[in-house]
């Protein structure tokens, strides 16, 4: 219910953004505690997701604890309180940025699970936002985001189009709870075009960084095997659009992720 690994990426995800916008040694507990708190308020927004698609669940994911009856929705509600409260004061103590950034996470992850992830598009922006947010809270942490404008574009662009490929997998379940995402409106074909758009502008933009020599060579090296990871995805979600195959194709671009911040984080070594 509150998918730990998605806790533990975007808790890597805001210290490597901190250590880009130049983490000082005594600074790190800010950039800690920032760090736990981003995580909490992502396992409590994922909480209340499977709280209001608790129906939509048993078609497309039987296995989720509020699905298969494990755990009563009064525990996920309880639970998305508790983490997104903790979160929200958690990053109020470190500063008004970070508590803003806070505040819009909680919001809009409710406002996403209760109806704008049944729309189209607008779901999908929000999620992508909230997760290119996560490297900007990070920045705020240590209070500079002028490094870290780079990744979070990035970060948004590929989350983007793992939302349209996630839409296109759970496409069965939303048509029986009337969630109008592009898949369903649109058809499958139209959200992984989209999907694919995204892919190959990102893939094109990561080169930018290297040419214009904001990022070394250990940069340009990895985020190589990040690209062709990226074009794997796209061969993969046309070759085979099955549910199964498509849940593959999201945890690529899952996996692209933390690569894309490993290439820049060993790109910009020294860090600042």
């Amino acid at each position: 219910m509150t998918r730990p690994l998605n806790g533990a990426i975007v808790f890597l995800t805001i210290t490597v953004a901190a250590l880009l916008a130049g983490a000082s040694k005594g600074g790190w507990h800010f950039v800690l505690l920032g760090s736990l708190a981003g995580a909490l308020i992502a396992a409590g927004g994922n909480a209340i997701n499977d709280y209001f698609d608790v129906e939509i669940d048993k078609i497309n994911k039987p296995h989720r604890p509020l699905a298969r009856g494990a755990i009563k929705p009064q525990g996920a509600w309880w639970t998305w309180r508790l983490l997104s409260s903790l979160g929200v004061i958690i990053s109020a103590y470190i500063g008004p940025y970070t508590f803003a950034i806070a505040l819009f996470w909680v919001g809009t992850l409710y406002w996403y699970s209760k109806s704008l992830k049944r729309t189209v598009l607008w779901g999908n922006l929000t999620v992508a936002l909230a997760t290119g947010l996560a490297l900007l809270y990070g920045g705020y942490t240590v209070g500079n985001v002028q490094s870290v404008f780079i990744p979070a574009l990035f970060a948004f662009l590929v989350n983007l189009a793992r939302e349209l490929v996630k839409d296109s997998e759970d496409v069965a379940g939303d048509v029986q709870g009337n969630a109008m995402t592009m898949a369903v409106r649109h058809g499958v074909s139209a959200s992984l075009g989209t999907a694919t758009a995204v892919l190959a502008l990102l893939i094109a933009a990561t080169m930018v960084p290297y040419v214009e020599g904001v990022y070394n060579s250990s940069y340009l090296l990895l985020v190589s095997f990040t690209d062709l990871l990226l074009v794997y995805a796209i061969i993969s979600m046309w070759r085979k659009r099955s549910p199964q195959n498509l849940a593959r194709v999201s945890g690529a671009l899952k996996l692209s992720m933390v690569l894309g911040i490993a290439a820049i984080a060993l790109g910009s070594y020294p860090w600042r």
